[in-house]
């Protein structure tokens, strides 16, 4: 059975646009939630109301590559761009057994 892919994707918002990219990021979630292959996909807010990370889970790499041609992914990272301050970008975790 392959591994299950866990990612911590640290997304932060240009200053003072938190608001509007929390908004942005449940909608995402809603969609991304539906995908096959999809385990766990959870935007949360930091102390810093600019913050956000994203916790992801996906059944295998496939599935992680299809979430990221996915046209709804696509529509947020260029509707979002003036929200967003660089690029969002996952970190991998491994499981300690």
């Amino acid at each position: 059975m392959p591994e299950v892919i866990t990612l911590l994707c640290p997304v932060n918002a240009a200053r003072g646009k938190g608001a509007e990219l929390a908004a942005a990021l449940a909608e995402l979630a809603a969609e991304t939630v539906k995908e096959p292959g999809n385990i766990c996909y959870r935007p949360h807010a930091t102390d810093d109301p600019d913050e956000f990370i994203i916790y992801e889970q996906w059944q295998d790499a496939a599935a992680l590559d299809s979430h990221m041609a996915t046209a709804h992914l696509q529509k947020f990272l260029a509707d979002r761009a003036g929200l967003l301050a660089g690029e969002p970008h996952g970190r991998f975790l491994k499981e300690i057994k």
